[in-house]
């Protein structure tokens, strides 16, 4: 039987109405396939092989018990067909770490995404390869340089890069009589880069979340923020539509497409406001079991009929 394993938080935190790695998972199962999980810490190197200390995983759709978990078992990561590398940030040296382990898959096995890749693009920073489809941006840890920007551009939007789903991000206006101390906390009083863009004030109305498969657009979700929160993030109670894509926002989509594609990125999240790309999200994007639901195409059986197709 064919095997594959997510490496993921731990499932009993998973909205199953929300959840990518759910998505994933159901649809594994319904492949006939079977499924295995862990966390990072599950994750062993030795002699050169890679290894996963992991438990056999049934997954179901029914809200308060949707899995079961079986006993831990040691398998090398050649058992998989694929590994889904979904851990959700803080991207610190213990994920860092994971992702060299996964390095030492054999070519049998497909990791998704790729470790190299994973370490390559930081989601924040990744729109400095694109200026030319990205609002303005400088990404320093120098406090002066960061409020230089502030006073030439107006409104910014400070992002921290080990993190995700909208956590530490915090906007600065004109005439703010914060904007020191936000800066300050945000890089840790000068100690770590963050990454400023301009405010695009398109972000009112939401932001759009488009997912990639294999590089391709196949489905876009507007995500329009609460009235009390700068984000558009769905876990912090944006509202989801799924929606076509402009022309425009289809041409940023085809500018991403190749260089997506040779960094063997096959499940990609980006972000744009505006027509602006403003995020790359490669760590663990959300969205499919969203667009889904709302009659969009299955995307977690486009992502595993990619991911078996590039091996």
């Amino acid at each position: 039987m064919t095997s594959h394993l997510f490496v993921a938080d731990p499932i009993d935190r998973m909205r199953i109405d929300q959840d990518s790695s759910f998505g994933l998972m159901l649809h594994a199962q319904q492949r006939g396939d079977a499924v295995f999980s862990c966390d990072t810490d599950g994750l062993i190197a030795r002699d050169g092989d890679g290894f996963a200390r992991c438990r056999p995983t049934i997954v179901r759709e029914v809200v308060g018990d949707h899995f079961t978990l079986g006993d831990i078992q040691e398998r090398p990561l050649a058992d998989f067909a694929t590994v889904w590398m979904r851990k959700d940030p803080p991207f610190d040296l213990n994920y860092v770490a994971a992702t060299w382990i996964l390095d030492l898959a054999p070519t049998s096995t497909r990791v998704v995404n790729n470790p190299q890749g994973l370490r390559d693009w930081n989601e924040k920073l990744a729109v400095l390869r694109f200026p030319d489809v990205s609002p303005r941006c400088i990404a320093t840890r120098d406090m002066r340089q960061v409020l230089d920007f502030h006073a030439e551009v107006g409104s910014c939007v400070i992002k921290p890069l080990a993190f995700s789903g909208g956590n530490g991000i915090v906007a600065l206006h004109p005439g703010d009589l914060n904007a020191r101390s936000l800066v300050e906390i945000s890089t840790h009083n000068g100690r770590d880069i963050i990454l400023v863009q301009q405010y695009l004030p398109a972000a009112r109305e939401g932001d759009k979340r488009v997912i990639l498969v294999n590089g391709v657009a196949r489905g876009g979700l507007l995500r329009v923020p609460p009235g009390d929160d700068l984000r558009g993030n769905i876990h912090v109670g944006a509202a989801v539509h799924y929606v076509p894509l402009t022309e425009a926002e289809q041409a940023v989509c085809d500018r991403l497409e190749k260089p997506l594609r040779d960094a063997g990125h096959i499940f990609v999240g980006i972000d744009l406001i505006g027509e602006k790309l403003t995020e790359v999200n490669v760590t663990s994007p959300t969205g499919i079991r969203e667009i889904l639901a709302q009659g969009g195409p299955d995307l977690a059986k486009e992502l595993f009929d990619a991911a078996l197709a590039t091996k």
